[in-house]
């Protein structure tokens, strides 16, 4: 294995090899939303893919604690593959983000966030990332006191905002105008507003996909299948229908167990925690 490692600001890269420049979309999902939707349809994409970067920073929301044998890992993982039209697309798994305040006053969610986000936006640009897409699902609308003035979207949904044409309203996949407010939580519209910002190529395109919100599931499936459809029509990017079902396995047993789980270490459980040589 030759390694490649790049210090840039707050994060440091360790590739598994040199990676050639060339027209790259970057999907992003982050495994720990409620019901599991976008990890999921994340993980169903990765497929069997292996990891070709490893991306550490002093910022992440990482414990003093750990475990021995099969430790959990602290670092975002990045993958690669290539869709229907041969275009390529990194794979940003994120394993963990800061914590969301629980009121205005103890806000740091873009003070950990941001310089972190900056850097990989800025190390992948070299590398011909021109277009973001952010996979998630409408996490609020299952907090209690959710205001009727916010949009619900029904887990069938998936609706695309544009973040590059920011004051218009996002669209569902049939071309249907959501009228109501979306809330966004961090760090979705963070990786999207600094994208917009930092990308130093043409922008292609910055969307935030989002799919509706299954309340009554532990594990949101329906969401689940909902964003990959989004991903097989929109993006061309077909997905490992038997890893989805051996994660939602996982899932069902996790959701049995009293003590707390860890979804870096599924992925370890799973075979899949080594670089491709």
């Amino acid at each position: 294995m030759s390694k490649h490692i790049i210090q840039r600001g707050d994060a440091d890269f360790v590739w598994s090899k040199e990676i050639e420049r060339e027209d790259t979309t970057l999907l992003v999902f982050h495994q720990g939303e409620m019901g599991f939707s976008s990890f999921l349809a994340g993980m169903g994409l990765i497929g069997e893919e292996k990891c070709i970067c490893r991306i550490f920073s002093k910022l992440h929301n990482v414990g003093a604690f750990n475990s021995a044998p099969e430790p959990t890992f602290p670092e975002w993982r990045l993958f690669q593959r290539h869709n229907v039209d041969g275009r390529r697309f990194f794979i940003l798994r994120l394993t963990h983000a800061h914590p969301l305040p629980d009121s205005e006053f103890n806000d740091h969610t873009w003070l950990y966030t941001y310089p972190v986000v900056r850097d990989i936006v800025m190390e992948l640009s070299e590398r011909g990332v021109d277009e973001l897409v952010y996979l998630t699902s409408n996490l609020l609308q299952s907090v209690g006191g959710y205001d009727d003035e916010y949009a619900t979207l029904e887990d069938e949904d998936v609706a695309v905002y544009d973040y590059i044409n920011h004051e218009e309203n996002a669209l569902t996949l049939e071309g249907v105008e959501i009228e109501k407010q979306i809330v966004l939580a961090a760090p979705s519209w963070t990786f999207a507003c600094i994208f917009k910002n930092f990308c130093t190529n043409e922008i292609r395109g910055v969307w935030i996909a989002i799919g509706g919100r299954n309340v009554e599931d532990f594990i949101d499936t329906k969401t689940t299948d909902s964003l990959l459809y989004y991903c097989d029509f929109v993006l061309g990017l077909d997905h490992n229908k038997p890893k989805v079902e051996e994660y939602i396995n996982v899932l069902n047993d996790f959701e049995h167990l009293a003590r707390p789980f860890d979804l870096d270490r599924a992925m370890a459980d799973a075979g899949v925690d080594d670089y491709h040589v």
